[in-house]
């Protein structure tokens, strides 16, 4: 069996921990995939990026970004679980199979089910796409709050997200990490690249709400940037759901999330579409991100200064909120029905290895 997962250019920690998560938890299954078996973990990789092997098995992951992939019911996917009830119905599958995302995992690393020695305050993981726009690291010295960056080793990240008494998350698996180790988190949205959908997913699976706080810009670079989120194609945030929270679902909710990522898929694949995503990104990346930071040093240095102090306040806010957290009782049944997952896939593993053999 071959491990997929999505590998981020500066590294992401959130999708970084599949490369030892699984390995710890499903020792001698691995041959680089000369059994034509693919497995699907942590991630919004549910799309037509998955390698078209004889099987597939997903166990955890979600959908969000990519178009959804073809044939998922053709006989070669064994979905044994997805990250939420949105993920089951956009895939079309039951809703036993909606489960939650595949990190709650980490609970069972023997290394990491002893609790931390220490308990440290408060930290703050921004989403990547924030980590290089933002004097993050600054604002929350001034705060005396911990800065941990997404880009750091999976395993260091996820030790200071086990140890800290409050995460204030504008990466979503620094909440799911979070409560999986059972500490408080405070959602958080830094840009309309934020997927409220993959929020609202995990969320309404865990028995959560969905009531994020609203980071503004805290640099000129990355007003400057939110503006981009669009013609770069990298625009997630639904406003109806962002700006109403869980109380805005309702009955049609979910359809209406699942229409616009139908919606999404299809401007992606519009050459069009592809071809304005392409060059806004180059025009982000030559032009303006190095003008918006060179203006910030300079003339306008009085309101890169201003946009920092609004970020402040917002963050020292989330500081003395008591977070949330799910039940324990739906914690532990989501956690029961992972290991159930694994103990499925090492039989469908045997079961390959002995009829090859």
């Amino acid at each position: 069996m071959k491990l997929y997962y999505y590998k981020a250019k500066h590294g992401n920690f959130g999708d970084d921990l599949n490369a030892w998560l699984w390995s710890e938890l499903l020792p001698d299954v691995w041959d680089e995939g000369r059994d034509g078996i693919t497995f699907v973990g942590v991630g919004t990789i549910l799309n037509r990026l998955v390698p078209d092997t004889r099987m597939k098995i997903v166990l955890g992951s979600g959908v969000g970004y990519a178009p959804l992939p073809t044939g998922l019911h053709d006989g070669s996917w064994e979905m044994l679980a997805v990250r939420g009830p949105l993920s089951a119905r956009a895939a079309g599958l039951p809703e036993e199979r909606a489960v939650t995302d595949g990190a709650l995992l980490l609970s069972a690393v023997p290394a990491l089910e002893s609790p931390p020695k220490e308990t440290r305050g408060t930290i703050f993981v921004p989403h990547v796409s924030a980590a290089g726009t933002g004097p993050w690291r600054e604002i929350c010295d001034e705060l005396g709050i911990a800065y941990v960056d997404p880009r750091w080793e999976s395993r260091r990240v996820i030790d200071e997200i086990r140890a800290a008494r409050l995460v204030l998350a504008d990466a979503m698996h620094a909440a799911i990490i979070a409560d999986t180790f059972r500490v408080p988190f405070v959602p958080l949205v830094s840009s309309r690249e934020i997927s409220t959908f993959k929020w609202a997913d995990w969320t309404l699976g865990m028995g959560l709400p969905y009531e994020p706080m609203r980071l503004p810009a805290s640099s000129l670079a990355e007003g400057v940037r939110d503006r981009f989120v669009g013609p770069m194609g990298l625009e997630y945030l639904s406003p109806w759901l962002f700006e109403k929270g869980s109380a805005a679902m309702g009955p049609d909710g979910p359809d209406r999330l699942i229409a616009e990522l139908d919606a999404t898929a299809r401007r992606q694949e519009d050459p069009r579409a592809a071809w304005i995503n392409k060059n806004s990104r180059r025009i982000w990346e030559r032009l303006a991100r190095p003008a918006s930071s060179l203006a910030a040093r300079t003339a306008l240095r009085g309101l890169d200064a201003r946009l920092k102090d609004k970020t402040r306040a917002v963050l020292e806010k989330a500081k003395r909120s008591s977070g949330f957290l799910s039940d324990d009782a739906i914690h532990a049944a989501k956690r029961e029905q992972l290991v159930e997952g694994l103990e499925t896939v090492r039989r469908i593993v045997g079961g390959a290895a002995a009829a090859a053999a």
